[in-house]
């Protein structure tokens, strides 16, 4: 176990920033938004029948999920699955993790850290067969998006916390543990902290683009308008665009929302729903305008691809949580990873490299020192008014979320 002080982010802190606006092109040579992050998913409609619980048991109805023995004190290792281009890397050498390298040391603890997380429907089919039939995944660690916790909880597939060997748990800000979809953290805690909002071609479009209803119903923009294929986002956005807010919503005020989109599509508004290709389109020149999650578009280093920092009606915020699945082996070793990257210095250092909002009390002061330019980035330190305006999606029933899913679906085409 360790401290912050015994992590000095200046060591591996190899790089430096274009502008306080944009970050250089080799920090993320892969962005985690071209290859499906975020709540970019498909389909999760179809999830809902993948989860079968076995035999009813106690700890069924407490839901605290399903251990088996744990190796950790022998065997000074872990597996750990996560999303692509989604941790720190040495700009020298991309086989190079900084933190990760540096938890190693710390440690003895080995990492097997793997990229294999493109798509939540995708990963959650892949371990469900396991899971279901109660026996290892394979993984110790994995990073899902906040949506999909309650159906994780909902089959008891992930394990409750051990708050001991994670003393600083205490260092995330109230407002994450305020979280709707694991109220205290218990079972989950934020890789990242992110915002969907608006990105923009500004040699494409003249006017700027202040708001959700201008990519509704702007007759400028039409055909030339990407929005994203998972529901969350796009119901969100045309939520806040009809003045409902996406953190508490009535079916009534969900309808009007999906109509709002359908009338838009049927007018020929939008070029496309799309996943994990939007930056690529974007660059190309084949979107003029698309939903973007928080820095990517800023990562991307072009002055005329402009991000919102805060669209009038406001903007969708999300995390992606480290949660440990069912049976892990070395759950002890996983949850000491955890409190390792709940350090103040270890978190900035992380939120610098892929640019999402600091989740860990500290974090920002840290960041002022190894990056000073970075806490002027809105879309990192978020400024108050961002903060006031930026709304979760509310959590849902499995059964209310596939009938939005599937309503979605047939509006959009998918």
């Amino acid at each position: 176990m360790t401290d912050s002080s015994s992590f000095d982010p200046a060591r591996f802190i190899n790089r430096t920033r274009l502008a306080s606006t944009a970050a250089a092109l080799s920090r993320r040579q892969l962005l985690r938004g071209a290859v499906a992050g975020g709540l970019v998913v498909s389909g999760a409609a179809a999830l809902s029948g993948c989860g079968v619980p076995g035999a009813a048991s106690a700890s069924d109805k407490v839901k605290i999920g399903r251990a088996a023995k744990d190796h950790s004190d022998t065997e000074k290792k872990l597996v750990w699955a996560n999303w692509p281009a989604y941790i720190d890397v040495d700009d020298k050498d991309p086989n190079k993790r900084p933190t990760l390298d540096a938890f190693e040391k710390q440690t003895g603890i080995a990492v097997k850290y793997l990229e294999v997380v493109n798509d939540n429907n995708d990963w959650y089919t892949k371990i469900d067969p396991s899971l279901v039939k109660g026996v290892d995944t394979g993984y110790d660690l994995m990073v899902v998006s906040d949506y999909m916790l309650p159906k994780y909880r909902k089959y008891n597939y992930i394990q409750k916390l051990d708050l001991a060997n994670i003393p600083n748990h205490k260092n995330m800000l109230p407002d994450v543990l305020r979280s709707s979809e694991d109220p205290g953290r218990l079972f989950s805690v934020p890789w990242a902290y992110g915002y969907t909002t608006i990105a923009y071609n500004s040699d494409l479009v003249k006017k700027p683009i202040t708001s959700w209803a201008d990519l509704f119903t702007r007759s400028d923009l039409k055909g030339k308008v990407a929005m994203f294929s998972e529901m969350e986002d796009t119901i969100g956005a045309a939520l806040l665009a009809t003045g409902h807010n996406p953190a508490k919503f009535t079916d009534a005020q969900f309808n009007e929302a999906l109509d709002y989109v359908r009338k838009a599509k049927n007018t020929g508004q939008f070029r496309s729903f799309t996943g994990n290709d939007y930056l690529s389109d974007f660059q190309q020149g084949n979107t003029a305008v698309t939903m973007a999650y928080s820095g990517d578009v800023a990562q991307l280093g072009k002055k005329n691809l402009v991000t919102v920092d805060l669209p009038r009606e406001g903007l969708v915020s999300w995390s992606d949580n480290l949660v440990i699945p069912n049976y892990a082996r070395h759950k002890k070793n996983a949850e000491l990873l955890i409190n390792y990257y709940l350090q103040p210095a270890v978190a900035a250092t992380l939120d610098d490299w892929i640019e999402y909002v600091p989740s860990v009390s500290g974090a920002v002061e840290e960041l002022k020192k190894i990056d000073p330019d970075a806490v002027e980035i809105p879309l990192i330190v978020p400024t108050d008014a961002m903060r006031k305006k930026s709304y979760g999606f509310m959590s849902l029933e499995l059964s209310r979320l596939d009938d939005y899913v599937s309503r979605f679906q047939q509006v959009t085409g998918q």
